[in-house]
């Protein structure tokens, strides 16, 4: 068994999403009843509208762990399930490629060759 540890930092990303209906639009599909504008909140929960807007509002830490190579390799095929056929070395790359993508941790490039 590698003694490799990795932690799991798991995250919810919140955005704001904006909607614009055109109060005529909401009176065509009921034009015997006066418009009522809450009829836009269901045309937003059924997916009647594209977005008008969108700002990402950040990230709320949910929990984290510590797990070891074995278990994060589980995790991967799991949760990466259309990538499972990938090799372990391709896995982990992914996994180093990931922290060069990121604002600097190190100051030289990670070689998953020389772990």
């Amino acid at each position: 068994m590698n003694n490799k540890k990795y932690v799991v930092v798991t995250t919810v990303s919140s955005f704001r999403i904006r909607y614009v209906v055109p109060m005529s639009e909401l009176s065509k599909s009921n034009e015997e009843l006066p418009v009522d504008p809450k009829w836009a909140l269901d045309g937003v929960t059924c997916e009647d509208y594209e977005e008008f807007s969108q700002e990402h509002m950040g990230e709320t830490i949910v929990d984290w762990t510590i797990e070891n190579e074995d278990e994060i390799l589980q995790r991967f095929d799991s949760e990466n399930d259309y990538l499972a056929e990938w090799t372990k070395k391709q896995k982990l790359e992914l996994i180093y490629h990931n922290l060069t993508l990121a604002p600097p941790l190190r100051k030289r490039k990670i070689d998953i060759c020389e772990q």
